[in-house]
């Protein structure tokens, strides 16, 4: 009977814990593991078209991009986050050349990537949102999240 108490008090606490101090921190990790996923997969659309594209500087750049990103993955949030701002900010003038392709499958592929896009746009916004969250829970205690948690705030992002 004592024991069982005992048992519950522990999980209880451990809940309460889990509310006030990692409940953001797992929306953040929930919405960076959808990103990833939609992210490889419009990568692998991109990779598939690329071949394309005529401008050569344009492929190396973005086959470069696309492979630092997947690099990215392993460094963690702010890192994954860069590396998608930096295709985004290069994604124009290959959109601009495939929407103009007379290829079919092209035209089909780049459409699939449209698709794409208008999730990751939503995505991103609530990824932001959230480490926005985790980030004015941090700042309003310093000290006990930053020093003794060590957890540090998160990029959110900026285009």
């Amino acid at each position: 009977m004592v024991f069982g108490i005992v048992l519950l008090s522990f999980l209880l606490l451990i809940l309460i814990i889990y509310f006030l101090l990692f409940k953001e921190y797992s929306e953040i990790m929930a919405n960076l593991e959808t990103l990833v996923k939609v992210l490889e997969t419009r990568d692998l659309l991109l990779m598939r078209i690329l071949p394309e594209i005529k401008n050569k500087k344009t492929k190396d750049k973005m086959t470069k991009l696309i492979s630092n990103r997947v690099e990215a993955k392993k460094k963690g949030n702010d890192a994954i986050v860069e590396a998608d701002v930096e295709i985004n900010k290069n994604l124009k003038p290959i959109y601009d050349e495939l929407n103009t392709s007379q290829n079919p499958i092209v035209k089909h592929e780049f459409q699939k990537i449209i698709q794409l896009e208008k999730k990751l746009k939503i995505i991103r916004r609530e990824y932001s949102s959230a480490v926005d969250k985790y980030n004015d829970k941090i700042s309003k205690k310093p000290k006990f999240y930053i020093m003794k948690l060590h957890m540090k705030p998160l990029n959110t992002y900026k285009f």
